[in-house]
């Protein structure tokens, strides 16, 4: 039923022009930034602003009711959507690998795979970011009261990275960083990321099973 559901959800949001102009811009990224792997934490950061659309197309087409009167547990819609925007990620992520190695291609550059390695660890902690800030919040209030939520990550991270910075401690990190083994800083960032995703699923189950619709 969570493979059903998220078929449905993905169809009722994932072809609209606004899905897609996204998924363009992560393109427009990789081609006009020159630093591999920048599209890929662009797509990271794309589908956290993509969170919120599932939520408001149930506000505007009155789907919330029709999830209550379907034959489905309200735990089979918050993972069904969970799934349907970890596919989303996946196409995008998909997309900005291809562009960066066809821009790789054609400047002549070559791409290390460490650095396309730690782009996409980087790039899976944001998203799981992303799923465990909105995700209980989009079920637990809704996307009217709750849109502001689709800057959280951004936000998040851009004053975590202004902090560390002008406390210097941005310094001592990466002298730290420099010493960590690859496999380890790929583990940390897929971990993290199915850490936020399980999480925030989770969590979004127990707001949206007390919500009322």
């Amino acid at each position: 039923m969570i493979a059903t559901f998220a078929r449905f959800d993905l169809l009722s949001w994932f072809p609209r022009t606004q899905t897609l102009l996204t998924l363009l811009f992560v393109v427009v990224i990789g081609i006009v930034l020159p630093v591999p792997g920048m599209a890929i934490v662009a797509a990271a950061l794309v589908t956290s602003l993509m969170l919120s659309a599932p939520f408001l197309g149930d506000e505007r087409g009155r789907l919330d009711t029709l999830y209550g009167i379907l034959p489905i547990s309200r735990s089979t819609v918050v993972f069904g959507r969970a799934l349907s925007t970890v596919v989303y990620y996946a196409a995008a992520a998909s997309l900005a690998t291809v562009i960066t190695v066809m821009m790789a291609v054609v400047r002549g550059n070559d791409i290390p795979s460490e650095m396309m390695l730690i782009a996409h660890a980087c790039a899976m902690a944001v998203f799981g970011l992303a799923i465990a800030l909105q995700l209980p919040v989009f079920f637990r209030v809704g996307y009217s009261r709750g849109r502001f939520m689709s800057y959280a990550p951004v936000l998040v991270i851009a004053g975590g990275a202004w902090l560390l910075q002008a406390t210097d401690l941005h310094l001592p990190l990466l002298g730290t960083m420099e010493g960590v083994p690859l496999p380890l800083i790929v583990c940390l960032g897929c971990g993290l990321g199915l850490a936020g995703v399980l999480g925030g699923a989770a969590a979004s189950a127990v707001f949206y099973r007390t919500r009322e619709l």
